[in-house]
């Protein structure tokens, strides 16, 4: 149904519905995720998989990390333990009835010595009950920084948490909408599953990675496409010269942060606009060099 939807809207509206309809049931059940089985929590990442899917309209052939960090979604696993942490934090920290504080704390043994500052670990003979989420929260909790757990109350928790820690509820998407055909390209190039006879040879499509548009006997990745391939010099250029002209930062830029840049990589600390007029500029070349028409 979710698919069915995805086409009568856009990728923020998509991004939304997911969101509200699916991921939220999926946090509110976090909990009981903890001493889920293998079969249980691969059919939920599946699921979380195949709806990142949806949302940019990609293909079966990319990758799921990838695509995830590309949206600023965390995994299954990663969101889990965050909010199970998290509802363990509330408890401890007294945000929750106070009965269920009692029946958490009030009995649990206190460590002496260097580990003062940590919970009781509390041993059990089955894994069952090991790893079950009252356990399972001891351990993690003991294995945060010490200045976390020494936080007196619930906002500051979070804040050192959002500081010290990338597991922010849903991270905001930099630039990008995967609505139009070009938005679909570029998503492939980035994501290695595109046209360019180099991705094509991965996927066991074609049977030859080289260029076929220059004489370097080259294969044909993005780097290529981007870089080297002597077909596209002319868009290349104004490629480049629009690129060094947006920010002091990007004056002296060469070739391979050219492309770090064009794969959204974190290695460069410039503004939201300043990303978004280098996505214009790279869709024009896309467009004028003709490749993927």
């Amino acid at each position: 149904m979710f698919k069915l939807i995805r086409r009568q809207i856009d990728f923020k509206t998509s991004e939304k519905v997911y969101k509200g309809l699916i991921a939220s049931i999926i946090d509110y059940c976090c909990m009981f995720y903890i001493n889920a089985t293998q079969k249980n929590i691969k059919r939920i990442t599946r699921l979380i998989y195949h709806c990142a899917l949806i949302v940019v309209r990609g293909s079966r052939f990319i990758s799921e990390i990838k695509l995830l960090q590309e949206l600023g979604w965390n995994s299954f696993q990663e969101r889990t333990n965050y909010l199970s942490i998290t509802m363990f934090a509330k408890i401890k920290l007294n945000c929750t009835p106070r009965i269920i504080y009692n029946k958490f704390f009030v009995n649990l043994p206190k460590n002496v010595g260097r580990n003062a500052g940590k919970l009781k670990v509390i041993f059990s003979k089955k894994n069952k009950f090991y790893n079950s989420y009252y356990f399972k929260m001891i351990r993690m909790w003991n294995n945060l920084k010490l200045q976390i757990r020494q936080c007196d109350n619930y906002p500051d928790y979070l804040d050192q948490m959002y500081k010290q820690y990338e597991v922010h509820q849903y991270k905001k998407i930099k630039l990008f909408h995967y609505d139009t055909k070009i938005d679909k390209i570029y998503l492939q190039l980035r994501f290695h599953c595109s046209k360019l006879n180099a991705d094509q040879y991965k996927l066991n499509f074609v049977d030859n990675s080289k260029c076929n548009r220059c004489n370097k006997n080259r294969q044909e990745t993005i780097h290529h496409f981007f870089l080297d391939c002597a077909a596209y010099d002319t868009q290349r250029n104004i490629l480049i010269n629009n690129i060094q002209s947006l920010d002091d930062k990007l004056k002296k830029i060469n070739k391979r942060q050219i492309i770090q840049l064009i794969e959204g990589s974190k290695h460069f600390q410039v503004g939201y606009q300043t990303y978004k007029n280098i996505y214009q500029y790279v869709k024009l070349y896309i467009v004028t060099s003709g490749r993927f028409v």
